[in-house]
């Protein structure tokens, strides 16, 4: 059907009288007014059917178009009839997909609050864990520096002379109580990864003092491995930089302590304290521990910082470890607002840069 005709059902279904009836009442109304107007006047039957013909021929024409405004009030009922049961079905559609979404809803929120609660059973589990490793790491310090400072005077003499062999198995000894406190105290050192940026307590500090403070604590270590340990640093006063000098020093630990581990007797550690990118857009010291150690291979260097990830090369030279003090470090110079990076080549040493911002 036409959008027209459509339009005019629609109009016809405004009528609120069927005009069938509306029409039969009229034409009723017109048989009986002419028969009792004709009687009244007392017109002859002849004449009586001659205005009888006219107002039949009228009738029959007026019927045949009531008839085609009915058959269009039927075919108007009808589809609104139709319209009526799509309406309904759509409604149903609507009504079940309104059920489906409010299971799908409640099913989501059922979800949702399993996962808060096992996010939560999660946390209670990871504050539980770290609680443990903090507690039986700081047991564990105490007895451990009680050993090796026993061991340390016992090399040195100090309880009494011994002999080479006795001296070799004491010397084992305190290397490997030497390894368990540096794994005790990359443990208590993860602490600091949870800890956010507003807990650095941020001060001017002049990190060529604190990078002196730090190669001293290794000078010993390096005369016993025979590496020559240097300090390389600008001519000029350098202006302070914006660090936490607890946990700078944790960072110039890790990579020190890591560039003399990994370096063959008569090799090189130096220390590089730069200026060259303070006048730059953003003002910068940086830092470089150079190394003539082991390197880091092609391969691996992707995942150099990753959290407990140790290079085959360092597991074969030094197998303890914990892979941590690396992902430490990025952690701790990011947090300052740093960089941190290297250039490595298996076999000849490992150059490690990080830079800090210049307190403002």
């Amino acid at each position: 059907m036409a959008t027209s005709e459509r339009s005019n059902l629609i109009d016809l279904g405004k009528t609120p009288i069927n005009p069938l009836v509306f029409w039969g009442v009229v034409t009723l109304a017109l048989v009986l007014a002419v028969v009792l107007v004709l009687s009244a006047i007392g017109l002859v039957s002849g004449v009586y059917l001659l205005l009888l013909v006219p107002v039949g021929a009228y009738l029959v024409i007026m019927g045949v178009f009531i008839g085609y405004l009915s058959k269009l009030y039927r075919e108007r009922s009808r589809l609104m009839t139709e319209r009526i049961r799509e309406e309904e079905a759509r409604v149903g559609e609507f009504k079940k997909l309104n059920q489906e979404l409010e299971a799908y809803a409640k099913q989501l929120f059922d979800k949702d609050f399993e996962l808060t609660l096992a996010n939560k059973r999660l946390q209670n589990l990871e504050q539980a864990k770290s609680k443990f490793v903090s507690v039986t790491t700081h047991q564990l310090r105490t007895p451990l520096a009680a050993i090796k400072w026993t061991f340390h005077m016992l090399l040195g003499g100090s309880l009494g002379p011994v002999t080479g062999e006795q001296r070799d198995f004491l010397q084992k000894g305190y290397d490997s109580t030497q390894r368990i406190i540096a794994i005790i105290n990359d443990l208590l050192n993860v602490d600091y990864i949870e800890a956010d940026k507003s807990d650095y307590n941020f001060l001017a500090v002049n990190l060529a003092e604190l990078i002196e403070g730090v190669i001293f604590e290794f000078i010993n270590l390096a005369e016993s491995k025979k590496i020559k340990l240097d300090f390389i640093k600008p001519s000029n006063r350098l202006p302070p930089v914006a660090a936490d000098p607890v946990k700078i020093s944790m960072v110039l630990e890790n990579l020190i302590d890591n560039a003399l581990k990994y370096t063959l007797p008569a090799g090189r550690v130096t220390i590089n304290l730069s200026d060259a990118k303070i006048n730059s857009a953003r003002s910068r010291v940086e830092v470089v521990v150079v190394d003539t150690g082991i390197g880091v291979s092609a391969a691996e260097k992707d995942k150099i910082f990753h959290r407990f990830f140790r290079g085959a090369n360092a597991i074969q030279r030094e197998p303890d470890g914990t892979g941590l003090g690396l992902f430490i470090a990025r952690d701790i110079i990011e947090k300052h607002g740093g960089e941190i990076w290297f250039e490595s080549r298996e076999g000849e040493g490992t150059n490690f840069h990080f830079t800090l911002p210049i307190f403002q």
